[in-house]
């Protein structure tokens, strides 16, 4: 069985050219920070190193922008962060992920035939979670439900 859960005013914020050398600890400043501002954080993503730098974003609600720039304002980021918001999280869980194959390949084929883009794409054992834009949330939901 495939459930689908979706949540709406997600916002993704990421730092990017965090130097290499100092990734652990400006990443630990970061969310020390956040939990300091109760901010409850949900998608986790960071890039591969690459020349010497990586970024990391993550994801949250919109109700706590006030906080999240309270928190980069604090973490002093060598370059100023991007945020995007008011787009809408898909969790679609299944023990399919688990024990077959082509489950990911359904949720990129719904992806395409939405002509939706995603932002953000994290996975766990049984789950992939994607973010989308509102606009593009309503047709990514229907494929799918088709394709589920």
């Amino acid at each position: 069985m495939t459930t689908i859960t979706v949540t709406e005013e997600v916002s993704i914020i990421t730092f990017a050219n965090i130097p290499y050398d100092s990734e652990s600890s400006f990443i630990c400043s970061v969310f020390s920070a956040a939990a300091r501002e109760n901010v409850i954080i949900d998608m986790i993503s960071k890039a591969p190193v690459s020349a010497e730098s990586t970024s990391i974003g993550f994801t949250f609600s919109d109700s706590d922008m006030p906080k999240i720039l309270k928190v980069s304002n604090e973490v002093k980021p060598a370059k100023p962060p991007m945020i995007n918001s008011g787009n809408v999280k898909f969790l679609i869980k299944s023990a399919e992920m688990v024990e077959g194959v082509g489950f990911a390949e359904k949720v990129f084929k719904a992806l395409a035939n939405a002509k939706a883009n995603p932002i953000l794409i994290t996975t766990a054992l049984d789950e992939i979670s994607v973010v989308v834009r509102e606009s593009d949330s309503t047709d990514f939901d229907s494929e799918l439900r088709k394709m589920f």
